[in-house]
């Protein structure tokens, strides 16, 4: 395998020339146990010398079993050292989503722990590589293959979004884009040997890069602790205090429940922490002040932009601090200037969306395009689409671009506030959703005629996906029977937290759906001991909506984000820490608040 020397080295060679450098710094801290820049190196190069043994080759689209853990990322770094490209596959998403993105990849084979193969469908037909086994499997291998150097139109991993088609978009991200983003973003935030980076994001999703390749340039130190990612923001702190962490890099929506709790409970950020960073989401400026009121100064908030097509992060404002306070009423919040290594251009927006935008002064709305060294390949097996959102647009003479279908409006200062989207495409809990295709998983559905899928408020805010249906004739289709549905052709941040059903949809004269006239329709009312009562009455409060105590939260509008404010009131009203698990087995207050008493229980006994 010979490749041309383009002068421009990778993450995975970077990686190799910290290790050198700095062969005894710790990289990754997992379950206690800390795994050196030099182990870390030798672990990735075993792996991909396994790969190419097993008939890997430069080019090749290779699936990567999705675990948060020191192996999973081990295995996505050998891929890359193999010179072919990652592809991440999540045990928890559909089986008929997963065979989509196999076959549409070209993937052969897939590398994981035992446990991660696992978690995948029986019925891929892929060639399954156990990294548990790599150790032993390298030594007898025989003389090392010669790894090389990839070149920067290489594809390095593919990402999977939400399809408009009904079939998931694979984005295809290069060398040279990786590489561009994640030498920016160091600098950006500032990274240093000395700082700790808690993992955070899923690692099929590109906010996983944010906190991982950055990280890996400046030689510092990845955390992997299930305490911060249980849904419990005093799991978080726990996490982040028993480890020194530095920085973190949380979904907006989260962050939101964050300063909710800091609020709530009084308690104080850790104190390593010196930088939080934000993103997914549009950021409200109430509780921006609220966060700078209850946060030193010294402790930068830095609210990012970008999308998985333009790799990692585009844009970036620090809005901490008396920047922060600084911002009136509900006055947008502002997503940045591009980093250095972007090309912004903004474009007249077309339709009612153009124009100056109501209550900021005269700045104009325009729809955001980016170019750069981070653009995305293409997409993955659809030239249109690809041609469609990348090259180059009339009025805009700046080389290839990706239309972001994003409405920004620029300050004063240069900087962008983000506005809203030029067509459908939602973002709920920072994932990109496309309505389009959960309204044709619906219709899949033989007792359904139509659907309509749209964004709405959510109490705790942020977007909360809902439904509207017309069944069929005859059917008797029901909101439980189209959930169980869903939950086998979506993944779950793609199901809808409310099904409705109505005789018809409005319609607008052209014949379309009018989704400004659908019905947000409230959800039913409805007794017993005190601690369910009350924590029926918290849940009520969040859902906007009474909740009986032997009613289903979920079932009554609760989401991850509403189940995150309930379990910091929880902890707030009875001193009791609940996890994710605990809120989504329990699900009702009176099987919640018997969950309360176990604790309070178990923490009394273990105090005598």
């Amino acid at each position: 395998m010979s490749r041309k020397d383009t002068g421009a080295e990778s993450v995975a060679s970077s990686l190799i020339r910290t290790a050198a450098l700095a062969p005894r710094a710790t990289a990754v801290v997992e379950a206690g146990e800390a795994h050196d820049y030099a182990s870390l190196s030798s672990d990735i190069d075993r792996l991909a010398a396994l790969l190419i043994a097993r008939g890997v080759r430069a080019g090749d689209h290779v699936g990567a079993a999705v675990e948060r853990s020191y192996r999973g990322i081990v295995g996505m770094l050998a891929i890359l050292r193999a010179g072919a490209a990652y592809v991440p596959l999540d045990g928890g998403s559909p089986a008929g989503r997963l065979g989509a993105m196999v076959d549409v990849c070209g993937i052969r084979s897939v590398v994981g722990t035992a446990a991660a193969l696992r978690s995948l469908p029986a019925d891929l037909e892929l060639s399954r590589i156990d990294s548990d086994t790599a150790d032993g499997t390298a030594a007898g291998l025989g003389t090392p293959p010669v790894f090389c150097e990839p070149a920067p139109e290489d594809p390095a991993y593919i990402l999977h979004t939400s399809g408009s088609t009904g079939v998931p978009k694979g984005v295809v991200v290069s060398h040279g884009a990786l590489s561009a983003s994640a030498r920016s973003l160091r600098g950006v935030f500032g990274l240093s040997s000395e700082d700790r980076v808690l993992s955070f994001a899923s690692m099929n999703w590109d906010t996983s890069g944010e906190e991982l390749y950055p990280l890996l340039l400046s030689g510092g130190t990845l955390v992997i602790d299930p305490r911060a990612t249980s849904g419990s923001v005093m799991g978080l702190f726990t996490a982040l205090e028993a480890h020194s962490v530095t920085v973190i890099d949380l979904p907006t929506s989260f962050w939101t429940e964050v300063v909710d709790f800091l609020d709530l409970t009084g308690q104080a950020l850790p104190e390593s922490l010196r930088l939080v960073v934000i993103g997914g989401e549009e950021v409200r400026a109430g509780t921006v002040r609220r966060w700078c009121e209850l946060v030193p100064d010294h402790v930068r908030l830095v609210n990012t932009y970008g999308q998985t097509e333009t790799v990692l992060v585009t844009h970036a404002a620090d809005i901490g601090g008396s920047r922060g306070r600084s911002l009136t009423g509900d006055a947008p919040v502002p997503i940045g200037a591009p980093l250095p290594h972007i090309r912004q251009v903004l474009l007249p927006a077309a339709g009612p969306a153009g124009g100056p935008e109501p209550g900021t002064g005269d700045r104009v709305v325009a729809e955001l395009y980016v170019g750069g060294p981070s653009l995305a390949m293409r997409y993955q097996g659809r030239p249109a689409e690809t041609a469609k959102r990348f090259g180059t647009f009339a009025g805009a003479d700046a080389g290839r671009l990706y239309r972001t279908g994003d409405l920004v409006a620029s300050g004063p200062d240069g900087e962008l506030a983000y506005v809203g989207r030029a067509d459908r495409q939602l973002k709920i809990r920072g994932f990109r959703i496309e309505p389009e295709e959960v309204e044709r998983a619906l219709l899949r559905h033989p007792g359904l005629r139509l659907a309509a899928v749209r964004g709405v408020a959510s109490p705790a805010g942020g977007t909360r996906l809902v439904a509207t249906v017309v069944r069929a004739a005859g059917s008797r289709a029901t909101g439980s029977e189209l959930s169980a549905w869903l939950t086998e052709h979506l993944p779950a941040h793609m199901l809808p937290a409310r099904i409705t059903f109505t005789e018809a949809l409005p319609m607008l004269p052209n014949g379309k759906t009018d989704y400004a006239m659908l019905d947000n329709a409230a959800e039913a009312d409805s007794p017993t001991d005190a601690i369910a009562s009350e924590i029926a009455a918290i849940a009520g409060r969040l859902l906007n909506a009474p909740l009986d105590v032997a009613d289903d939260f979920f079932d009554g509008g609760g989401d991850s984000l509403l189940a995150t404010r309930l379990i910091s009131r929880i902890y707030k009203a009875f001193d009791v820490e609940l996890t994710f698990v605990d809120v989504f087995e329990q699900r009702t207050p009176l099987r919640i608040a018997a969950q309360v008493a176990r604790y309070r229980q178990a923490q009394d006994g273990s105090e005598h």
